[in-house]
């Protein structure tokens, strides 16, 4: 009836060819936890691809504006709802980087996430503070809701600081910027030295971040494929759901100003 091709197909027909498919298909397994569970078929319809791709597009980072424009969406806040992180799921990724968590040396801080009861994520919840690349349990700065460190926010010299394993692009960023500003301020001409020293990120500092990402990074490499597969996938809900709640949180260090002379 359409030997040119030149007719659309009706959309149930799609549905039933598609179901037809998906039925003579073998078992979908799926990994939950540390063991594979079969996938219901009937949660496979033509429509669910679109939820799938438009979620992974989302988790992976797609800027809000760009998924729009791929889904065909009028409206913004439709799209936003792929975006949102329910409550579940953003604690079983919190207990998934909770296993991986560092101290500011390095030293891998072992929990059982299973022994984190409700009572305990409030406590956490209450008793610490996001800072740029981990989190703080300093009194003053938790009070202050991460506003006032006393210590200028030199958090890999402080016993009060924590990073998890969600955190190493945000501690390569910082690294990046920190040797950045040190060829900036040793390249200017017009800082006396006192200013020169006080800009000068400390040779110390990024050692310090440099060891703290290697012993991040080493402590990946001891996992197993499918369990780093599982601690990006929570990572990336942790960061994702960590975006809106950082907002307006205090630098590390002020800005410096643009040191470099103006070229024609």
């Amino acid at each position: 009836m359409n030997p040119l091709g030149t007719k659309g197909f009706r959309p149930a027909l799609v549905n039933e060819r598609h179901r037809e498919w998906v039925d003579a298909l073998p078992s979908l397994l799926i990994r939950h936890g540390g063991t594979k569970v079969e996938f219901d078929k009937g949660n496979v319809f033509p429509y669910a691809y679109r939820h799938t791709y438009a979620q992974r597009h989302a988790d992976a980072g797609v800027p809000v504006d760009v998924l729009r424009e791929l889904l065909d969406h009028d409206s913004m806040d439709t799209t936003r709802i792929y975006y949102r992180v329910g409550a579940q799921r953003q604690r079983d990724a919190v207990d998934k980087v909770t296993h991986h968590q560092f101290d500011r040396s390095g030293k891998h801080i072992w929990r059982q996430a299973q022994a984190l009861l409700d009572a305990e994520h409030a406590r956490r919840a209450v008793g610490q503070v996001a800072v740029p690349y981990g989190t703080c349990n300093e009194p003053t700065n938790v009070q202050a809701g991460g506003g006032a460190c006393p210590f200028r926010f030199r958090c890999v010299g402080c016993d009060h600081f924590r990073t998890d394993v969600s955190y190493l692009p945000d501690l390569a960023a910082y690294l990046h910027d920190l040797l950045r500003d040190r060829e900036r301020v040793l390249a200017a001409t017009d800082l006396d030295k006192w200013a020169k020293t006080e800009a000068l990120p400390s040779q110390e500092e990024i050692r310090r971040i440099k060891d703290l990402i290697h012993r991040v990074k080493q402590h990946l490499d001891e996992l197993t494929d499918d369990e780093r597969a599982e601690i990006e996938q929570a990572a990336t809900a942790v960061r994702r759901t960590r975006q809106l709640a950082t907002l307006g949180m205090p630098r590390v260090r002020a800005a410096h100003p643009d040191l470099r002379l103006e070229r024609a």
